[in-house]
């Protein structure tokens, strides 16, 4: 399903339908072909009951769509934090903002692949 967007909105991030195909044992984006990254993360401190209760995020960084579900992690699965060596203000300020989280992840991944 391609998203029509106006000029001026390429750049944007769009939380919505994000059609995924198997390729090779890769996912991919069904509209460019792209591989899908995603990042799943935890939302809730380990003292809580909701612990387990885990953020998932996939995205296709051509396309600028992302889709975002609830998850299961179990409590003993250390899951790695992209988000590391920010403050704790700047990964708030993430956290509270999905489509700049998704932005600031894409770019984290791309520079750790070595894609411009």
């Amino acid at each position: 399903m391609r998203i029509h967007r106006r000029p001026q909105d390429q750049h944007v991030w769009i939380k919505g339908p994000l059609e995924v195909v198997a390729d090779e044992g890769r996912r991919v984006c069904l509209d460019c072909g792209t591989p899908i990254r995603s990042y799943v993360f935890r939302a809730h401190p380990p003292e809580s009951d909701s612990f387990e209760r885990c953020i998932s995020l996939a995205w296709c960084g051509v396309c600028r769509l992302y889709t975002g579900n609830v998850v299961h992690v179990p409590r003993r699965r250390v899951l790695v934090d992209a988000l590391a060596d920010l403050s704790a203000d700047g990964r708030q300020g993430l956290l509270g903002k999905e489509a700049v989280l998704v932005a600031h992840l894409d770019r984290l991944f791309r520079d750790a692949d070595g894609h411009a």
